[in-house]
């Protein structure tokens, strides 16, 4: 691919971009334009996604126009904040009007006639939408496996196609490869911390409500959040207070943070090399002076994790259970039989499901009241061959408790396996601290260069 130099200062966005704190200094002082970022942006997707797959509309000619209109607004002197001019991507079940959201299923192609919440506050702040990312059908799964419009293909180790990891597999590849500095997923399980895990970048999934899930396709009423992915804590901490209106905590370093890790019981299963990386990701915490404690929840991860399933399936089979059960209408062969799943689970059981999350939640509240924030494994292996995934086993047996208990979560790279595959760094804080969150991932990253590992093309 040919380097793109910037019309002011001949930067080359050729492997991707800077941070956007940065980039939206450059577009301030006049060193470089938003139809410079844009139309790089444009050119890493013409020349990438060929292979990689993670776009399923790019809105070339709309989104050069948006880029022309930042600049003159920046020009009169007119500041939206730091995403105005910056390209960005959001998934494909988030509405955009005058577009279809698909969410992963081709049958649903009517153009939607107002903006999803999200997609409104990303333009308020003057950011230019380049296009809509593929993902697992209805977002019901982890892989980001999609018989009917392909599975992205995770960067990393291009001998073979690797799970990007879901449901947000295109938004995650698209921050991964470069092709958009910052992107839109959703999470109701992981689909946003476990493919950026997979893909060796940042990906936060806020509290419930804080980024309102007004205008995505739904899936699960009670666990669904919007999230986002960006290379770095910093950029994703500065697009969260962007777009929550939640301003960023100072930054701070991690002496004193109260930090809890996990006994080994509840590492059981984890690959060697991401327990190894675990591990030092914990000596850097106190290394730095921070307060590491382990922290103990009654039941287990993989409990959790099932009773998070008596919530999100029967509720997406309320939302999609008829359409699965209907033998005519072409269905993922991997989602269908969960939906028919839900869709059989009892009412006593599901109801049983929520009262348990209602008292986890306040035993979980309890417990974070002497913690800052807790770490896991992102994910308990890295990247699987999309040909080997096991459906019946998804990577989220430390992410959907997250969910579950409605704390915040990120995802940090922690650096690569053997085989040169990203391994992810889960950090979790209770209900409603996601600025705290954030804090202590700048300062982890502060602490540490694992978030400068980049994929190259």
């Amino acid at each position: 691919m040919s380097a793109l130099p910037s019309a002011h200062t001949g930067a080359d966005f050729s492997d991707g971009f800077p941070g956007i704190a940065e980039m939206g200094q450059w577009l301030r002082e006049g060193r470089c334009s938003s139809v410079d970022l844009v139309k790089a942006s444009l050119a890493r997707i013409e020349a990438l996604d060929g292979e990689l797959h993670a776009f399923v509309a790019v809105y070339a000619e709309e989104a050069l126009l948006a880029a022309e209109a930042a600049d003159r607004q920046i020009a009169a002197g007119i500041h939206l904040g730091p995403l105005q001019g910056i390209p960005v991507a959001i998934k494909d079940n988030v509405d955009l009007i005058g577009r279809a959201s698909s969410a992963g299923w081709p049958m649903l192609d009517r153009p939607a006639t107002e903006n999803a919440w999200i997609a409104q506050r990303l333009l308020a702040n003057g950011a230019v939408i380049v296009g809509k990312t593929h993902m697992v059908q209805f977002a019901l799964g982890a892989w980001g496996h999609n018989e009917q419009m392909g599975a992205p293909r995770n960067p990393w180790g291009r001998d073979v196609h690797r799970a990007p990891g879901g449901s947000s597999s295109g938004s995650a590849v698209a921050v991964a490869a470069g092709m958009v500095p910052l992107s839109i997923g959703t999470d109701t399980g992981g689909s946003v911390r476990m493919p950026a895990s997979f893909c060796g970048i940042t990906g936060l999934k806020p509290t419930v409500g804080k980024l309102s899930t007004q205008g995505v396709v739904p899936l699960s009423t009670t666990l669904d959040s919007v999230g986002l992915f960006t290379q770095t804590a910093a950029d994703a901490s500065l697009a969260y207070a962007a777009l929550s209106g939640e301003p960023e905590k100072p930054a701070a370093s991690l002496a004193g943070q109260r930090i809890g890790f996990l006994g080994r019981a509840d590492l059981q299963g984890v690959q060697p090399e991401v327990l190894a990386a675990y591990d030092a990701a914990l000596e850097v915490f106190r290394q730095a002076g921070a307060h590491l404690q382990p922290i103990t929840l009654t039941g287990s991860f993989d409990g959790f994790a099932d009773i998070a399933a008596s919530i999100m399936l029967p509720e997406g089979a309320a939302f999609w259970g008829e359409q699965a059960a209907n033998p005519a209408l072409a269905m993922d062969g991997a989602v269908r039989p969960r939906l028919l799943a839900g869709a059989a689970i009892p009412a006593v059981q599901y109801v049983k499901a929520l009262q348990k999350r209602d008292a986890l939640k306040r035993e979980i509240a309890e417990v974070l009241s002497r913690f800052d924030a807790f770490v896991t494994p992102a994910t308990p292996h890295t990247a699987t061959a999309l040909a080997d995934i096991d459906h019946g086993k998804p990577p989220v047996k430390y992410t959907r408790v997250v969910n579950l208990l409605d704390l915040c979560g990120v995802s940090l790279p922690l650096g690569l396996d053997g085989q040169q595959l990203p391994i992810g760094l889960q950090i979790a804080a209770a209900e409603g601290a996601d600025a705290l969150l954030m804090q202590i991932a700048r300062a982890f990253q502060a602490a540490t260069r694992w978030h400068e590992t980049r994929w190259k093309a």
